[in-house]
């Protein structure tokens, strides 16, 4: 878990949730029932299929958004403000919890399930900042299964949330890039290039990406510089072969580096990418969609 220092818990909000629908979000659990109904529209997933029947996509009009705002809710409630839990479970509880003492950052959707015509089961994952003994805060993540019945014109929470298990962590997977490329040689100048252009706007970004590649630019760049510590490859090159590619050639990189901002903080990134060999060169094909997993 991270320790957060003590501080007021609007700031360590406005810290954490920079994104507009989180704030929007935020917002509709403090105010009135009228902005909570307005946060679920803007949350109000779109494309993401909910389940029924243990397995079979629910309808359109299951309420994943209203049972996210309603955990929001139940977790922002205090014996001072009751958060509108009210306008989700009319005759809730009310919490005994001070102000400031658990407050919820983000939420999401794990799962949701129909057992039964018109009850929704849906599993909400909130990230939520709780004041420890000491006087600082620990983020943690909760997750809460919560009861819905509804037509799709109106809902109502049958019970409060129940906490249950989160989903576990798997073990570390293993990637197929046994290679391990130098960073100044042909592949690791064009990755860096790459990277360099991308994420930090320096350089012309066509100079590293193959004719006929589209990839959209990160608006604002994210990075003033990028520093690429590791590249790999899925396939094994002779000595120098990787400097006089065949055209065409098609090779697989996983490339580990970190991304430094205006102010000096370094973030880590990974990238997998596909490399095609041109006029001598190699030139990004694509940001792949996931890196490739040894055995398969």
């Amino acid at each position: 878990m991270k320790l957060l220092p003590d501080a007021d818990v609007e700031p360590a909000l406005r810290g954490a949730t920079r994104r507009v629908g989180r704030w929007v979000a935020w917002m509709a659990v403090l105010a009135s029932p009228l902005l909570t109904i307005a946060g679920l529209i803007v949350l109000q997933p779109a494309g993401a299929p909910s389940m029924r029947d243990g397995g079979a996509p629910a309808s359109s009009t299951s309420p994943e958004g209203w049972a996210e705002m309603y955990v929001r809710s139940w977790l922002s409630e205090t014996r001072d403000d009751p958060a509108g839990l009210e306008t989700f479970y009319p005759s809730g509880m009310k919490s005994q919890r001070a102000v400031g003492t658990q407050v919820p950052v983000d939420t999401a959707v794990i799962s949701a399930v129909s057992p039964v015509e018109g009850m929704w089961s849906v599993v909400v994952v909130a990230d939520v900042l709780v004041l420890q003994p000491d006087g600082k805060r620990t983020a943690t993540l909760l997750c809460a299964q919560v009861a819905i019945t509804g037509t799709g014109v109106a809902y109502v929470a049958a019970a409060l949330p129940t906490l249950v298990a989160c989903p576990g962590t798997s073990s570390a997977v293993e990637l197929a890039y046994d290679e391990v490329a130098d960073p100044g040689g042909p592949v690791g100048q064009s990755v860096t290039g790459f990277l360099t252009a991308y994420l930090a706007g320096q350089g012309q970004l066509d100079r590293f990406v193959s004719p006929g590649t589209s990839l959209a630019l990160p608006r604002p760049a994210p990075y003033t510089a990028v520093q690429v510590t590791e590249v790999r490859t899925h396939e094994r090159f002779e000595p120098g072969q990787a400097a006089r590619p065949v055209d065409g050639t098609v090779i697989h990189s996983f490339t580990h580096a970190w991304g430094w901002d205006a102010t000096g903080q370094g973030t880590p990134v990974d990238y997998a990418l596909t490399l095609a060999a041109r006029a001598g060169r190699w030139e990004i094909n694509r940001i792949d969609p996931a890196p490739l997993l040894a055995g398969r």
